[in-house]
């Protein structure tokens, strides 16, 4: 089931991939418009916000007046976004009506445009007000994609919703009336793309949290031949801003890791192979929120039989894990991850652990049967958790193709996974940075970049603002 959070990233994603936002609204518009006539409404009141719910709502308000209804917009806040007050000016030029309060006047039709996808937290002041006043006063009410308040518990209570797109989770005709799907226009395209968009996702600390409220992940990789790969993945998590990483490898590499990484918490897990003891248990049961598994374990008997206890531990304490390289192996007899799971396999790795080939239904059919995310690394990117399905075709280059590069990605799940983010949406995101990453890299250094290169551009990544006004 899609979610509200969805919408906001394919609003972005669209727009990065070219569609045109206003032709977005306007078709928003005239589906919320059919949805009033249906109704036989003769005075109709538009509560519009200041984004572009807002906008949607002036739209609508535009094309019923143009058609001869009677027709009044009261505006909560001023216009915002460019696109409401291209909006609202258009509505107010035609002789459309403003009005700075409701109540006076009989309405049959109440459209519910103040607040949309873009929502953090419950209404307040003026917004809380006129919810409350429009859940009182006795009209029909449409709400605009999800009703204003949603999902807190002070919402509008609409007789319908227009919802753009997709049900979003949670709506249900309690909490939001009759649902009326309106299919907009976003291309097939968009709605199936890895992209800017998903930096959406990205969270934010809270200004009152201390040191372990925004995550604190737990790595196990490395072996006595291997020691970049745990690096590298260790390197990437905290370039997702958990406040602590806390990685275990054999002793026997501590001081190649402990040479090139200074930001992480060096942990032993055996000597010259991994193994499961009792500090990482205490570790994984207490304290993590988060575990990724795999780079550099090798693929001796006794690596992967302790990568089975471990990842079995972790399932048991309904913690979010991600699975790479060696370590897939050891998830093959686990029948159900219990959604906490990201796996990340190459196209070899797939057909090896599944049996399968790596096509696109073949790969939703796996993550279904095992309920886990599967992140398909390769040409093009196949993120599903069995249901939803998305690709990043574009943000990536061909170059990336060297060792380490998927050691960066696990890392990236795992601490976006540390963060709170659920695994569906750690694995478009760690799709998405890396890829972009790879792209830039190229763009400076053009083949030349070492991995260590991509670790360090990683931040140029996140400083772009997915988070704009809805």
């Amino acid at each position: 089931m899609h979610t509200i959070l969805d919408l906001r990233i394919l609003d972005r994603n669209a727009e990065a991939s070219g569609v045109n936002l206003e032709d977005l609204m306007d078709n928003a518009g005239k589906a919320v418009a059919e949805q009033v006539k249906l109704l036989k409404a003769r005075n109709i009141l538009i509560v519009c916000g200041g984004g572009n719910n807002g906008g949607d709502g002036y739209e609508t308000a535009y094309l019923l007046f143009k058609d001869g209804y009677s027709v009044d917009c009261y505006p909560v806040s001023s216009p915002s976004t460019d696109l409401c007050k291209k909006k609202y000016n258009a509505f107010v030029k035609v002789g459309g009506v403003m009005v700075d309060t409701f109540g006076k006047r009989k309405y049959d039709v109440i459209v519910d445009a103040m607040l949309g996808s873009g929502i953090s937290g419950p209404p307040k002041d003026h917004y809380a007000s006129a919810i409350d006043r429009v859940n009182e006063f006795g009209a029909k009410v449409i709400s605009i994609d999800v009703p204003s308040g949603f999902p807190f518990k002070q919402s509008i209570k609409p007789h319908y919703t227009v919802t753009v797109q997709f049900p979003k989770k949670g709506m249900t005709k309690a909490n939001s009336g009759n649902i009326v799907v309106a299919k907009i226009g976003f291309p097939e395209s968009a709605v199936n793309m890895i992209g800017p968009g998903d930096l959406v996702a990205f969270p934010s600390s809270a200004k009152s949290s201390h040191k372990g409220d925004n995550g604190i992940c737990v790595m196990v990789g490395g072996s006595e031949r291997y020691f970049g790969a745990p690096l590298y993945m260790a390197e990437s998590a905290l370039r997702m801003g958990p406040d602590l990483v806390n990685l275990f490898a054999p002793s026997f590499i501590h001081e190649y890791i402990a040479a090139n990484c200074q930001g992480v918490m060096l942990r032993k897990s055996g000597i010259t192979e991994i193994e499961f003891n009792y500090d990482l248990m205490k570790m994984l049961r207490e304290k993590a929120d988060s575990l990724a598994i795999g780079p550099g374990i090798g693929k001796s008997e006794r690596a992967l039989e302790e990568a089975t206890k471990i990842i079995e531990f972790n399932l048991s304490n309904g913690k979010s894990m991600v699975i790479d390289a060696e370590a897939l192996e050891s998830s093959r007899l686990i029948s159900d991850f219990k959604g906490t799971t990201v796996l990340t396999p190459h196209r070899g790795e797939f057909k090896s652990v599944f049996g399968l080939e790596p096509s696109e239904d073949n790969v939703k059919r796996a993550a279904k049967r095992i309920n886990a995310v599967i992140f398909l690394k390769g040409e093009v990117d196949i993120v599903t958790d069995g249901e939803s399905l998305k690709k990043n075709s574009s943000y990536h280059h061909q170059s990336m193709t060297r060792g380490g590069t998927g050691d960066l990605v696990t890392g990236a799940v795992a601490g976006l996974l540390s963060r709170k983010v659920d695994p569906l949406h750690s694995a478009f995101l760690a799709s998405y940075i890396i890829g972009q990453t790879g792209l830039n890299a190229y763009k400076k250094m053009g083949d030349g970049y070492t991995i260590s290169d991509l670790v360090d551009l990683i931040p140029e990544v996140l400083l772009y603002n997915g988070k704009k006004d809805s």
